[in-house]
C-alpha cells in the first residue's frame, strides 16, 4: 500500500487572479511530483488549529516540510534584527506544534530548505537570523541568481550518516536562502556541509528526523540522487 505523505503548505498572502482571494495555500508541484516518482500519496498540509494535529498525525506515513518564509526569532528567545525577512508566525506554531507530535509519534519527517531549519527550532536549535550579516566566517553566495533546478555549489557528506548512503559525497546542491541552522538541537547531528562551512544536512541517528538545506524537489528530475532522498524517506515512513 502507497505511503500517505504530509507536505505543508505555504500561503500566498496577495490577492491571486484565480480566486480573487487573499491568503491562498499552495504546495511546491515539484515536491508533489517527487512524492509521486518516490511511490507516495502527497497530502497538502495547511496550518491548522493545534488541537487538531493529533488526529492529522495519526493520518499520515511521514511529512514533508517545505520552505517558505523566515522563521520568526522569537521561538529561539532573540529579538528580529533589520536583516530579517518577511515571517508567518501562524505557520510557525502550526509546523512546531507538528514536529513535536510526529517526532512523538515516531512519524518520520524530512526537512528542506526552511523545513530543515523550523525542525532544529522545534527541537530546541537556532538559525542564523541572516546568513550573511551573522556568519563567524565569509559565506558563499547561497541565494543563487542561476536557475532554481540548477546547482551552484558543493556541499560534503559526512560517510557515517544516512544521507551519504543515499547521495554520496560531493554533492552539487541549489541554494536559496538567507538563513541557516547555527546551533543544532539535542539529538540531532550536522551530516552536510557546504565548503564556507553553513550547515547542510541534518539527522537523528536512524533518519527519522533528517533535514536538508537545498532544495532536491526542484533537482530530481534531473539528477537521480535528488530523487533517492524522496524515494528513502518514503521507504523510512
Amino acid at each position: 500500500m502507497s505511503k500517505v505523505i504530509g507536505i505543508t503548505a505555504d500561503i500566498y498572502t496577495g490577492a491571486t487572479s484565480v480566486i480573487n482571494q487573499k491568503l491562498m495555500d499552495f504546495v511546491p508541484r515539484p515536491a508533489v511530483d517527487g512524492v509521486v516518482a518516490a511511490g507516495g500519496i502527497p497530502v497538502s498540509l495547511p496550518y491548522i488549529p493545534k488541537e487538531q494535529i493529533n488526529g492529522l498525525v495519526e493520518r499520515l506515513d511521514g511529512i514533508i516540510f517545505t520552505g517558505g518564509p523566515d522563521i520568526d526569532p522569537t521561538f529561539m528567545g532573540e529579538e528580529p534584527i533589520p536583516q530579517l525577512g518577511a515571517t508567518n508566525r501562524n505557520r510557525d506554531i502550526f509546523e512546531i506544534a507538528l514536529i513535536r507530535t510526529a517526532v512523538a509519534k515516531k512519524v518520520p519527517i524530512l526537512g528542506i530548505c526552511r523545513g530543515a531549519q523550523i525542525i532544529n527550532v522545534a527541537l530546541g536549535g537556532t538559525v542564523y537570523q541572516d546568513l550573511n550579516s551573522q556568519f563567524p566566517g565569509k559565506v558563499l553566495k547561497h541565494h543563487q541568481e542561476a536557475p532554481g533546478d540548477q546547482p551552484t555549489h558543493f556541499i560534503s557528506v559526512n560517510h557515517d550518516s544516512y544521507l551519504f548512503k543515499t547521495v554520496s559525497d560531493n554533492v552539487f546542491v541549489n541554494s536559496r536562502h538567507h538563513q541557516a541552522i547555527k546551533d543544532v538541537a539535542a539529538g540531532l547531528k550536522i551530516v552536510a556541509e557546504a565548503p564556507d562551512g553553513v550547515i547542510e544536512g541534518i539527522e537523528n541517528s536512524n533518519a527519522s528526523i533528517q533535514g536538508v538545506q537545498w532544495h532536491p524537489e526542484n533537482m530530481w528530475q534531473h539528477d537521480s540522487r535528488q530523487l533517492e532522498l524522496f524515494q528513502d524517506f518514503i521507504a523510512r515512513a
